[in-house]
């Protein structure tokens, strides 16, 4: 089955419909500048390179002529999650430009695919039966020393890279990570009503315990303490060992507490 390098900033176009009500207008302005990215790619990598002179030549456009970057100060920003935004202004995070990325090389038939490592998105480039990795935060390579660096930082001295983390993404894991990373990137905002939004199209699309905490974390936020209540009772029951629930057990009490006051008040 051929592997669907687009999957990715597919999620993305799925998450700015769930959470931006612009009746499609922003939408078709990005389809038309990716469109725009297509071509002058096209015209610029020529099919006589070699296989990895127009991968090269891929990422020249992207982050040297096109100018696409991470800031380092901005970078948890949720806006660099909205493509719209991230187009405009050729700023967002490594998984925003990694998708923009990944989406040029399906239409160029090039073999670049993401790779769930730990830390953060990173690309792979198949050339010549070997792969090696980009990262998309500025484009460049990353040595295997690099990458065991940034994974002992998560994880300890000593800690070794398993094959798998460095193999192709799977789809359904790399879906859920950037769903976790946009809920959030609007949780912490307080982008309440658009993490509501968000939420609730992922609970209607398979009703996952988490999706329900993280509903009612922001219900809390917007003072619906009564809701938020059931969102988390429900996840505690279901993942009581889960590491957050210590957190949302001891949230629960001050929630129980904010409805006794609705009552009272009510009485």
């Amino acid at each position: 089955m051929k592997y669907n390098r687009r999957a990715l900033y597919d999620e993305f176009v799925t998450f700015y419909l769930a959470v931006c009500d612009d009746e499609g207008n922003a939408l078709r302005r990005v389809r038309s500048l990716m469109g725009g990215l297509v071509r002058k790619a096209r015209r610029e990598i020529s099919l006589d390179l070699p296989l990895e002179h127009r991968i090269e030549r891929l990422l020249q456009l992207v982050y040297g002529d096109w100018g696409f970057h991470c800031d380092a100060d901005e970078y948890f920003y949720a806006r660099n999650l909205y493509l719209p935004y991230v187009l405009e202004y050729r700023q967002g995070m490594p998984v925003s430009l990694g998708a923009i990325v990944l989406y040029l090389a399906e239409a160029l038939d090039l073999p670049i695919y993401p790779v769930n490592f730990p830390t953060q998105l990173i690309l792979r480039a198949e050339t010549n039966g070997e792969a090696v990795f980009i990262d998309p935060w500025n484009g460049t390579y990353m040595s295997q020393q690099k990458l065991q660096r940034l994974y002992e930082g998560a994880f300890g001295f000593g800690a070794e890279i398993q094959p798998e983390e460095l193999a192709r993404a799977d789809l359904p894991l790399l879906y859920s990570r950037f769903e976790q990373l946009a809920k959030n990137a609007l949780i912490r905002e307080e982008h309440n009503d658009m993490a509501f939004h968000y939420i609730e199209s992922l609970i209607r699309a398979k009703h996952n315990p988490y999706d329900i905490r993280d509903r009612g974390l922001v219900l809390a936020q917007m003072g619906a303490y009564q809701a938020a209540l059931q969102d988390l009772e429900f996840f505690v029951e279901q993942h009581p060992q889960d590491p957050t629930a210590g957190l949302i057990r001891t949230q629960l009490l001050e929630l129980k507490g904010e409805v006794e006051k609705a009552r009272h008040l009510i009485n």
